[in-house]
C-alpha cells in the first residue's frame, strides 16, 4: 500500500524508508534489489521500479522478495559497509517476555513486542539504516506467519487502541485527538514525499 503523488510513490507500513545512508551502502542495496525483473511493474533488471504512470519509484515488495535477503553480513566481512552494533530482539521471544512481565494475553504481548522492536533499535531508525528496517520487516513477518490472520488483526487492534490513548493524552482534555492524528499523518506523508524527491534527484543525477 502506498500514497502516490505525481512522481513520488510512498511505501507504507514496514516498508517506509528515508534514504539518508552512505552512498556506498545505498548503491549496494539499490543494485541488489534491482538484480531481477520486477514481478509487479515488469521493469527490467538493473532499472528502478515504476509507478502506474511510468515514474521511478522505490522497489516493489515482490521484487525485494524475489532477490532474497540483502547480504549485509557478507558486505561487512568484505569491508563494503560499516559494522553495526545494535540489535533487535526476536519478536516471539520478546512477546513471551512481555506476557510474563505484564501478565497479559498474547495479543497485547505481541503489541508490546512490536513496539519494543522499534525502541530497541532507535539509533538504527534515527539514522534510517536500511538494515535496521529490514530486520523489523522480517521480525513482523515472522510474527504474522506464526499468529495467522486472526492474531495479526488482534495485534493491529491493540496497537490502534494504544495510539488512540496516546493521542488523547497528548491532545489534552480540551484537545481534538482526531485532528492531532490527521496532522501527524500529513506531516509524516509530507516528510516522506520530500525524502523520495531527494532520492529521485540523486538517482537521476
Amino acid at each position: 500500500m502506498g500514497v502516490e503523488n505525481g512522481s513520488q510513490s510512498i511505501p507504507w507500513g514496514g516498508e517506509w524508508r528515508r534514504h539518508f545512508r552512505s552512498d556506498t551502502e545505498m548503491d549496494l542495496v539499490r543494485s541488489w534489489k534491482r538484480r531481477v525483473e520486477c514481478p509487479t511493474c515488469k521493469t527490467a533488471a538493473g532499472r528502478a521500479c515504476r509507478t502506474a504512470g511510468g515514474r521511478p519509484t522505490s522497489e516493489h515488495r515482490a521484487r525485494r522478495d524475489a532477490v532474497g535477503p540483502i547480504p549485509y553480513a557478507k558486505w561487512r566481512e568484505e569491508g563494503l559497509i560499516q559494522q553495526r552494533t545494535y540489535t533487535i530482539p526476536a519478536v516471539l521471544k520478546e512477546s513471551d517476555k512481555a506476557r510474563a512481565d505484564f501478565n497479559v494475553d498474547t495479543a497485547l504481548a505481541d503489541g508490546v513486542a512490536v513496539v519494543r522492536m522499534f525502541l530497541a533499535d532507535r539509533l538504527g531508525l534515527f539514522l534510517q539504516v536500511e538494515e535496521a528496517m529490514d530486520r523489523i520487516d522480517d521480525a513482523v513477518r515472522k510474527l504474522i506467519e506464526v499468529r495467522g490472520p486472526v492474531g495479526t488483526a488482534d495485534v493491529v487492534t491493540v496497537l490502534a487502541s494504544q495510539v488512540v490513548s496516546l493521542l488523547a493524552a497528548n491532545a489534552g482534555p480540551d484537545g481534538d485527538p482526531e485532528a492531532l492524528f490527521d496532522t501527524t499523518i500529513r506531516t509524516q506523508i509530507d516528510m516522506v514525499r520530500r525524502m523520495n524527491a531527494i532520492e529521485k534527484e540523486r538517482a537521476d543525477g
